[in-house]
């Protein structure tokens, strides 16, 4: 029975099983797993083809090109996520160029990002330090609060002596 299944899908089984296991999360996989994923792996690869076909220039020339699958990974919804792996062609020149540019734009943005990081240390550092100000005014204040309440004791008890020795 496993031999006409074989026969529904084309792609090599051994391949897709390699593939599969790959992942870190899949330990063993069930052959009838194992034959829908190839199923529906051929299934997506058939209907990215045929809709590239028809929505790019392949129809004047009766022949699928690379630029018509990139253009559908960019144009649809549904093949967004193939963006990266299709890619626009360019040339080596002009992606040397865009290369350039991000890497002044790179800069450009680190550099204003250090900036206003500097700034931010800086404002920090003075915040600190007129709490640190404030702290030592503060307690300068209480230091002159407390002797000025034992001045006060102390004039209390002088005064007590006083009359401690007029009493006699």
């Amino acid at each position: 029975m496993a031999v006409n299944e074989t026969r529904l899908v084309s792609l090599p089984l051994s391949r897709i099983r390699v593939i599969m296991k790959s992942s870190p999360d899949v330990s063993c996989i069930n052959q009838d797993a194992l034959l829908i994923t190839a199923k529906a792996t051929e299934l997506f690869v058939k209907y990215l083809a045929s809709y590239s076909y028809r929505h790019g220039g392949g129809k004047d020339t009766n022949t699928l090109t690379y630029d018509d699958l990139s253009s559908a990974a960019q144009r649809s919804d549904t093949f967004q996520f193939l963006s990266d792996i299709l890619p626009k062609k360019i040339l080596a020149s002009d992606y040397l160029k865009i290369l350039e540019k991000e890497e002044e734009g790179v800069h450009d943005d680190n550099d204003d990002e250090e900036e206003e990081e500097e700034q931010e240390e800086e404002e920090d550092e003075d915040e600190e330090e007129e709490e640190e100000e404030e702290e030592e005014v503060q307690e300068v204040e209480e230091d002159e609060e407390e002797s000025d309440e034992c001045d006060e004791d102390a004039d209390y008890e002088q005064d007590d002596n006083e009359d401690d020795e007029d009493d006699q």
